[in-house]
């Protein structure tokens, strides 16, 4: 898709291809293994012209109600990171930080978290602040969705009552894996933001390793990055952060749940069965995949399948309505804003290539 568009063509040199294949090759033919491994799961023993009759006789007025639904949280989640950024600069129009988050979903559809380089560099860009604070602040945002990700979780039981655990043995042990992890990282980063001289500290033992043009360079991109954590000094900002941060999952609910309405599922399944679909379908785009392509496929269809008795046909043709919908609609616009704000789609893959 990068190389077909004309415009986009424009900004990639044969020189920043090689570097890419070169230094990512191996990363991306993984991504593109395991989306076929996982669509391979989703599909065996699945009667294609079954799925495809199913979505043909979808009622597609539902799909863009939940369009308009996944547009709505991207909205959310761009006056969410508005907040996360006041301490950096201020103020910043909803504009820019909805360009951002819809390139960064763009790149993501095609290269798996590029998009995370993507969106400070956009921004960073617009608004001429430094890149390594505003991937502090997407840091900060993935913490936040992994937190509300396991209050999903942790909520499931009040929703479903059936065979959860033996139907996915392994989502508690996971649960509990994540929340160690993130809560551990969480603590660290706030007491480095909180108490700047251990910080100071840490860096200057580091600097002491390197040579002196990485020195400078550690240090700069260090207190930049500790930059993106600023908010936690701003109490004003919790309570927005957190409501907006609701509201996106919140929204993210109700595109699920509005989905059933296309299929027919909203007589046997109700607002708290979208929650569940929502929490496990959620595992796919943790894994490395163009916009969790495959994975979303597999956990959706799978959720519907064993907790909710729905056929695989059915199952399947729903996760793949879904899918294709907001794939489409976030490549669209994510386009259309990639073009016109003239992101470097060359200068996004070498930050990212050196990200690595």
């Amino acid at each position: 898709m990068l190389l077909i568009c004309g415009k986009c063509r424009l900004l990639l040199t044969n020189k920043d291809i090689m570097t890419l294949f070169s230094r990512t090759s191996l990363k991306y033919f993984i991504s593109i293994l395991l989306t076929g491994l996982f669509l391979f799961l989703s599909f065996q023993k699945t009667d294609v012209g079954e799925v495809y009759e199913a979505a043909r006789h979808a009622r597609y007025e539902w799909i863009l109600a939940m369009l308009a639904c996944l547009m709505l949280s991207h909205l959310a989640r761009a006056l969410r990171w508005r907040y996360l950024l006041l301490p950096i600069k201020h103020p910043i129009g909803m504009r820019n930080l909805f360009s951002g988050v819809m390139v960064g979903y763009f790149l993501n559809n095609f290269l798996p978290r590029a998009g995370e380089i993507a969106r400070p560099y956009a921004l960073g860009t617009m608004e001429s602040i430094p890149k390594a604070s505003v991937f502090g602040t997407i840091v900060v945002e993935r913490i936040l969705d992994i937190l509300m990700f396991l209050s999903l979780l942790g909520l499931l039981p009040l929703f479903y009552q059936g065979p959860l655990r033996e139907s996915f043995p392994w989502l508690e042990r996971a649960s509990v894996v994540t929340t160690i992890a993130t809560v551990s990282l969480l603590a660290i980063i706030v007491i480095l933001v909180l108490k700047r001289n251990i910080a100071e500290t840490v860096i200057i033992r580091i600097q002491a390793l390197l040579p002196d043009r990485w020195s400078d360079r550690l240090n700069r991109a260090a207190h930049s990055f500790l930059d993106g954590f600023l908010f936690v000094r701003s109490p004003a900002t919790f309570l927005p952060i957190v409501v907006s941060s609701g509201l996106i999952w919140f929204l993210y609910v109700l595109m699920m749940f509005v989905a059933f309405w296309a299929f027919d599922f909203q007589e046997t399944l109700g607002f708290g069965a979208a929650i569940v679909v929502l929490a496990i379908s959620s595992i796919g785009f943790a894994v490395p995949t163009p916009g969790g392509t495959g994975t979303y496929h597999f956990f959706t269809s799978q959720t519907l399948i064993k907790l909710f008795g729905v056929s695989h046909s059915i199952a399947l043709s729903y996760a793949t309505v879904t899918h294709a919908a907001g794939f489409f609609i976030t490549t669209i616009v994510g386009l259309y804003f990639l073009i016109h704000d003239h992101v470097k789609v060359s200068k996004v893959l070498a930050d990212s290539v050196a990200e690595r």
